[in-house]
């Protein structure tokens, strides 16, 4: 097999930066889209208010429903994909079928058509579960073929530095969404039409980086797999049975969820309770991109010399006493200072944990196929996606019902509702603290090396 040059790895991880715009169109903007503020001028598309239990939004279910349908479609897609038999591969056939509906998916999420809130209700859960289908159809095959493709320890860190920095280069365009809504607006557009506007630009270049990997690499040059005979149960048996797996999963489902509680609610977070307007929430979030991007190459460096396991352990500790900070945001001084301070403070959690998750599930994986000497990337790939979907259907589920809270009448956004997401957001953060220091990577990567003894437990 030939070894991947580093401009092959960095075509291979440029749909990331089509991801990132994506997530940030549905983590950042989706509930401020769809329950908006009345500073907003957007109007109210879909049905307001508790409509399940007293306790759930229209909104927050059908979110919290897509990531159930994404988290349970993942081992099924796992298991075809490491399957498979396709001439070209295992996982490039997969990219090439999924990539336009995965992209097209994202844009008309927000671009529900009718009067009645009802049918715009449906068309929001038929286009956000179809958003998720074709994220796992996409997004599976190709987070399993990047351990494949890299053998080097250090280069696969260098890896998923590029995998990040896509994700995080696009997640910056995506910040910039509100200043391009402010200049479309000023067309003459409604508020509604410029951010659809934006996230039409957005599908079209996220569609084409999808296609990049897919067509740019050829998949047998680089990998030989014995491929798994284990029916599809077996297979997530065996992953779930592995020590370091578990307490890895369970670390990225605590750390994943605190994350979601963030990201849901930052544009709530700088425009209600910092005083931000709208169109200049992009230089808060900028300057925790830029931030974050500045202290990529001290990430890298710190992680190859000690492991990503302390990294992790203080980046999550950071993230959860940023989270804290925003429950006291009425003792700082209002305006841009205080929250431009508050972007560069979250830098560094946002840099690891951008960079290292992946990559320390990259080496508990490398660790299985070492052991028993068969490929299962995609399975095990799924089935700490399945675990950390669920969570996130979680805190989906939960913070369009906590931001209610304290409303006035007429008002879907409540500043002790926002309070109350940073404090759950960062109690989440804080458990991941917990279970990364109960994982053993020093056992982990010794047997990567050849010099470990033992099986996974």
């Amino acid at each position: 097999m030939k070894e991947i040059s580093r401009s092959a790895i960095v075509l291979y991880c440029l749909p990331l930066f089509a991801v990132g715009l994506f997530t940030t169109m549905l983590n950042n903007y989706l509930i401020y889209f769809y329950q908006p503020t009345a500073a907003s001028g957007l109007p109210i598309l879909i049905t307001q208010g508790y409509v399940f239990a007293g306790m759930l939004t229209v909104i927050g279910l059908i979110k919290a429903l897509g990531h159930v349908i994404d988290a349970v479609s993942d081992p099924v897609v796992a298991a075809l994909s490491d399957k498979s038999g396709h001439r070209d591969g295992r996982r490039i056939p997969f990219l090439r079928r999924y990539a336009v509906p995965f992209a097209l998916c994202a844009l008309l999420i927000f671009c529900s058509p009718f009067d009645a809130p009802l049918l715009n209700d449906l068309w929001l859960a038929v286009f956000i579960w179809g958003y998720y289908i074709f994220y796992t159809l996409y997004m599976v095959p190709h987070s399993a073929l990047l351990p494949e493709l890299v053998r080097d320890e250090g280069l696969l860190v260098d890896s998923y530095t590029y995998h990040s920095l896509f994700f995080v280069v696009g997640s910056m365009l995506g910040y910039a969404t509100p200043a391009i809504v402010a200049l479309i607006k000023k067309t003459g557009a409604s508020p509604a039409a410029a951010w659809r506007l934006t996230f039409l630009a957005f599908a079209l270049v996220g569609a084409a980086l999808l296609f990049v990997p897919a067509f740019a690499i050829r998949e047998k040059d680089y990998v030989s797999s014995v491929r798994p005979t284990a029916p599809l149960t077996a297979s997530l048996k065996h992953a779930f049975s592995n020590r370091h797996f578990r307490l890895v999963t369970l670390g990225q489902l605590f750390e994943g969820t605190g994350m979601s509680f963030f990201q849901a609610c930052i544009m709530y977070y700088i425009t209600e309770l910092m005083d931000i307007p709208e169109e200049q929430s992009i230089l808060v979030m900028a300057t925790s991109i830029v931030g974050s991007l500045a202290l990529y190459p001290a990430v890298n460096r710190w992680s190859k010399q000690s492991g990503k396991k302390i990294p992790m352990i203080v980046g999550c500790v950071v993230f959860a006493a940023a989270e804290f900070i925003i429950c006291f945001v009425d003792v700082f001084p209002r305006g841009m200072a205080t929250a431009v301070a508050f972007a560069l403070f979250v830098s560094l959690p946002f840099a690891v944990l951008n960079i290292l998750p992946g990559s320390m599930m990259a080496d508990v994986i490398r660790y299985d196929t070492v052991k028993t000497g068969v490929n299962q990337e995609g399975t095990f790939a799924a089935a700490k996606s399945f675990v950390t979907k669920l969570g996130t259907s979680i805190a989906t589920m939960i913070v369009p019902s906590l931001v209610v809270v304290g409303a006035a009448a007429g008002q879907g956004v409540g500043r002790q509702g926002l309070l109350l997401t940073a404090i759950v957001g960062g109690a989440f953060t804080l458990a991941s603290v917990a279970v990364y220091a109960m994982y053993n990577e020093k056992e982990v990567r010794s047997a990567i090396r050849g010099t470990g003894e033992g099986a996974a437990k």
